[in-house]
């Protein structure tokens, strides 16, 4: 009887830690799950209203694409098109009540393609991360974001006009 006792108690043990583990690893799941849902909603919170707000505010009659730019204000991007066919980049201000849009014909640009052309050939061995038109301080440009060579963690602002160097953010890595 003794020896009956003892092996319920080890089975026991092992069925309520077993039990437990589950649960556990359940409701991290769960968490997990909720969590990445919550996340990715924020990223595309308010690209409805802004949506509604360009078609209403301005000649653009198709949006192709909304991207957001996260600077000193943050703004979506918003690439679009007018009635006749002519590209418009908008920058619609998340914050405020009041917004002034600032819009850019895409005619009017050095394209994207053409910045990465010009940051391949002065950078070598760089990894590129990002880019995505940008406003700082009322002025449109281009924000590279890559790594280079020595792991660093580089912001390059580029005129969206004529490439020229704007401002540039060089930050080391403290950790690896």
């Amino acid at each position: 009887m003794n020896n009956r006792n003892a092996v319920f108690l080890g089975r026991s043990w092992l069925f309520w830690s077993l039990l437990i583990f589950i649960l556990l690893f359940v409701s991290f799941l769960l968490y997990a799950v909720f969590l990445y849902l919550d996340i990715m909603e924020s990223k595309t919170a308010g690209v409805e209203e802004t949506e509604e707000q360009i078609t209403q505010a301005t000649s653009v009659t198709e949006i192709n694409k909304i991207e957001q730019f996260n600077g000193a204000k943050s703004y979506h991007v918003v690439f679009g098109q007018n009635e006749d066919n002519e590209e418009k980049i908008i920058f619609y201000p998340l914050e405020g009540n009041e917004k002034t849009l600032t819009t850019i014909d895409k005619s009017e640009i050095v394209t994207e393609e053409s910045i990465i052309n010009q940051w391949r050939n002065e950078c070598n061995g760089c990894d590129l991360l990002n880019i995505v038109p940008a406003l700082v301080d009322d002025t449109p440009l281009w924000e590279i974001t890559y790594n280079d060579s020595s792991n660093r963690y580089i912001l390059d602002y580029l005129s969206i006009y004529d490439g020229s160097r704007y401002e540039q953010y060089r930050l080391n890595r403290m950790f690896q």
